[in-house]
């Protein structure tokens, strides 16, 4: 098994696309950050890395499932994977250490958007420096939303993870997967705007709850309900990796 999981980590950052990827995403959170230090230079540490946080959380997620999952896209099309199929290797094993590479990968994202967050920050605005339209207890308030965002996005992470490889090996095709993971998103963002105006805890801990999981300090969340619905979300993963591996076993290539 960790065999597998370091030939899929090495077949990742064997090109340098990769790296070229971490480059672009650490330029860009740095131009937001340079951005707000010129429109809005008397914000508050915590906000702007609150905004940092809820801006490119979701897109790091986004952007290191694909970049796992498109090799198991092209050993699929391009029937490579039939030699390892051939192996004494199981194929339950196969797909988890595809879906570890993605997680990590997403991992490797959202460690980046922190420290490249906290670091520019720091530089342009001032380490845990306090706004002028705000206290220092409020300073400390955004900044532990925006780290919560950045851990939420995590869990998050391994949902849409499983969720992509099932979708995937339905539809034998990797912008169909993609596109049914951006919808999903999209109903979690309407499923949580509903969730604001009346509290639904029956909808609030079902799949559709934990597509969009509410942040327990900026929004009105208990922190038991925002743990339960983590906790539920690695338990849905479960079950929708069981099924991929179904899939997975029951495919013809």
């Amino acid at each position: 098994m960790f065999k597998l999981i370091k030939i899929e980590l090495f077949k990742l950052f064997a090109e340098k696309k990769i790296f070229y990827v971490f480059g672009g995403f650490i330029g860009v959170i740095s131009l937001l950050i340079l951005y707000l230090r010129m429109v809005a230079s008397e914000s508050s540490f915590g906000n702007v890395f609150k905004t940092t946080s809820d801006t490119f959380s979701i897109f790091a997620m986004i952007v290191g499932v694909i970049l796992a999952l498109v090799p198991f896209y092209q050993e699929i099309q391009q029937k490579t994977i039939k030699s390892l199929l051939v192996t004494p290797v199981k194929r339950v094993e196969i797909l988890f250490s595809k879906l570890l590479a993605s997680i990590f990968v997403s991992f490797l994202f959202l460690v980046v958007l922190f420290l490249t967050s906290f670091l520019a920050i720091t530089l342009l605005f001032g380490f845990f420096t306090v706004g002028a339209y705000s206290s220092s207890a409020d300073n400390m308030l955004t900044f532990t939303a925006g780290l919560i965002q950045i851990i939420t996005t995590f869990f998050t992470t391994i949902f849409y993870s499983t969720a992509i490889i099932c979708l995937f090996l339905i539809s034998n095709s990797l912008s169909g997967a993609l596109v049914g993971v951006v919808l999903l998103r999209g109903l979690g963002e309407l499923i949580s705007r509903s969730l604001l105006d009346q509290n639904n805890l029956l909808l609030s801990f079902s799949p559709l709850g934990v597509l969009n999981i509410l942040n327990p300090i900026s929004r009105n969340i208990s922190i038991i309900s925002y743990t339960i619905q983590l906790l539920l979300t690695v338990i849905y993963s479960i079950v929708i990796f069981y099924i991929a591996i179904k899939l997975f076993e029951n495919k013809e290539f």
